[in-house]
């Protein structure tokens, strides 16, 4: 408790005691506790000009407090002026820890539940706990709080403890208590599951409605028994077509089993409404594509556009749904019209710079890539102008792209730098991508991603500023597995510190165990270190997840180092086939002595 709250055993009568109020407004103290009297605390103040002939240096001996159960004392009066005085005041923190003391010491439910809902709007999930279980106990019957306390244990993910509350509750309440279990069931484990069926079996056999099948139906379908699943849902939806929640679910695991036309069949009855459900609507839509009924999906995705006009991520969603099932027109159509009115939306810019680029459209594209502003997509639609622009001739244009994308969107600088600097780079304009990368420097000298993409940029006989700069990064970023891995890898490379790069390399795949890349490093540093067989491990792990040609390259020679010249030989002309040219096969080739064509 805070000093603030604390009341003293003897009061002087200047200023009036709470307890002299009360005794001079005629109130007793064993008023019962009630939500009415917490309002009613301040029209005491009305009484408080009678006079009081009390000298001013006398003092008052009050009985020692004693709370009993119902009963107000002066000094819960006391606390529960305080905590609304210091609620109206904002002073959250103060009122709700008055109130759960109050809670505690009375037992009072009007007082756990103030105290409950002060913790519920402040976020406070280990108060609420206490003041809900408070309330419990002061108020057994009342749902409420046990709803709350489980709500707030399935959300922690201990489904058992919320059990035994959860099953309290059904016995005062329905709905809520099995809202709570149907969100949480893809969590449950397989015996929470289990428990939780048995629970709601038991309450079905004493009155079963359509939220309790329904959510039978979730918990048997989230057990993998999908014939008892859909008996519930269908149970549900005869003894209550109007719960569509039961013809979701239903229609959901239709779909799941890939039975898209028994879903859409489940579906159609509430689509003749006058405005049918959006979400039902919406997956009516999606299992058209999916069933491959691609006419009818195209005209309801329409009417579902039209339907709903003032729900513009939905329309968006259905242009999305449209342009991955590959009708190109119908979805430019419909972003086109989001643009013209949302202007200030720039995402459909996004996507309809995809649709011209599908087409072949490359300056419509880039119109349409350069005016994205939304931070979801902005770093790839110019990640995408400069695919579109990657020839040597298109230097000057995609420089001045860039350059007046840097003066509009400072918060992109060193991003679109790091683009220009790759571009050039790739395109054998090395010291001009340096010189870039130096100048963005100077202006952003602790940015890692200008530091990276300087050291990835710089030749290999300039090992230590590639390291310098490499540490400079995980100076910053020490759990940068990208950084960590590139210097391992670097060192395997240009240096003999193997076993520093092989820490380095390890470290970084504790952080991504399944990058393709890391496990490529960690291959290659094993095979330096003589360690073959196990190189073929995180090798072979490499290329079966990315069989880029560097990997199969390493591949290669570690086969060749087991004392494997038959795999090693099978794989190189393998990937000779789909990369002739290749340098780093090549550099295989010669370092097994493979035999020349």
């Amino acid at each position: 408790m805070k000093a603030s709250i604390a009341k003293p055993r003897f009061i002087t009568a200047k200023p009036k005691p709470i307890a002299t109020l009360v005794s001079l407004c005629g109130r007793k103290i064993t008023t019962p506790i009630t939500a009415a009297l917490i309002a009613m605390v301040f029209s005491l103040s009305g009484c408080s000009t009678q006079q009081n002939n009390t000298p001013a240096t006398e003092t008052v001996q009050l009985p020692e407090i004693e709370y009993r159960r119902g009963e107000l004392n002066r000094e819960t009066l006391y606390d529960l002026i305080v905590a609304e005085i210091a609620g109206q005041r904002k002073a959250f923190d103060l009122s709700l820890e008055t109130y759960l003391h109050q809670a505690q010491l009375t037992g009072d439910p009007v007082i756990a539940q103030r105290a409950a809902y002060i913790a519920q709007y402040l976020q406070r999930p280990d108060e609420l706990l206490l003041a809900a279980n408070l309330w419990q106990k002061a108020e057994p019957n009342n749902p409420e709080p046990y709803q709350i306390a489980a709500s707030l244990l399935l959300h922690k993910g201990d489904f058992s403890a919320a059990l035994p509350l959860l099953q309290h509750a059904l016995n005062h309440s329905d709905k809520q208590t099995l809202i709570l279990i149907s969100a949480q069931a893809d969590q449950f484990t397989a015996d929470e599951t289990k428990a939780y069926i048995s629970l709601l079996e038991q309450q079905a056999n004493q009155a079963s409605n359509a939220i309790l099948l329904t959510t039978l139906g979730i918990l048997y379908a989230q057990q993998g028994d999908n014939v008892k699943a859909l008996q519930r849902f269908n149970a549900a939806i005869l003894d209550d077509p109007e719960y569509l929640e039961a013809t979701l679910q239903k229609a959901e695991l239709l779909r799941a089993q890939g039975a898209f036309q028994q879903a859409i069949t489940a579906l159609e009855p509430y689509m003749e409404a006058d405005l049918p459900n959006q979400q039902l609507f919406t997956l009516y839509v999606q299992l058209l594509f999916q069933a491959k009924q691609t006419q009818q999906a195209v005209q309801q995705s329409l009417l579902l556009v039209e339907t709903f006009p003032e729900e513009p991520q939905l329309t968006f969603y259905t242009a999305l749904l449209l342009l991955e099932n590959d009708q190109i027109e119908p979805s430019r159509n419909i972003m086109q019209a989001l643009l013209n009115r949302y202007p200030n939306n720039t995402t459909p810019h996004y996507y309809l710079g995809l649709i011209e680029q599908h087409n072949g459209a490359i300056n419509a594209a880039i119109d349409h890539f350069v005016k994205v502003k939304d931070n979801a997509n902005v770093h790839q639609a110019f990640r995408r102008i400069a695919a579109l622009l990657d020839d040597a001739d298109n230097r000057s244009r995609l420089q001045a792209i860039l350059q007046d994308a840097r003066n509009n969107l400072p918060s992109l600088e060193t991003q679109l730098y790091v683009i220009e600097a790759e571009w050039l780079n790739r395109h054998d304009f090395k010291d001009e991508a340096l010189s870039l990368l130096d100048e963005a420097l100077q202006q952003h000298r602790d940015d890692t991603s200008l530091l990276y993409t300087r050291a990835m940029t710089l030749d290999p006989q300039d090992i230590d500023l590639i390291e310098q700069d490499l540490r400079q990064v995980l100076k910053f970023e020490p759990d940068n597995a990208m950084a960590l891995n590139a210097l391992g890898y670097t060192l395997s490379l240009y240096t003999d510190r193997f076993d520093e790069a092989y820490a380095l390399i390890d470290a970084a795949l504790n952080l991504s165990p399944s990058d393709p890349s890391i496990l490529d490093s960690m291959g290659w540093i094993l095979l330096k270190q003589g360690k073959a067989n196990e190189a073929i491990d995180f090798l072979q792990q490499a290329y079966d997840r990315f069989p880029d040609p560097e990997v199969s390259a390493h591949l290669i020679q570690a086969y060749h180092a087991a004392g494997q010249p038959q795999a090693a030989l099978k794989l190189l002309k393998k990937e000779q086939l789909k990369h002739p040219d290749n340098d780093f096969l090549r550099d295989a080739a010669i370092s097994i002595n493979a035999p020349q064509d």
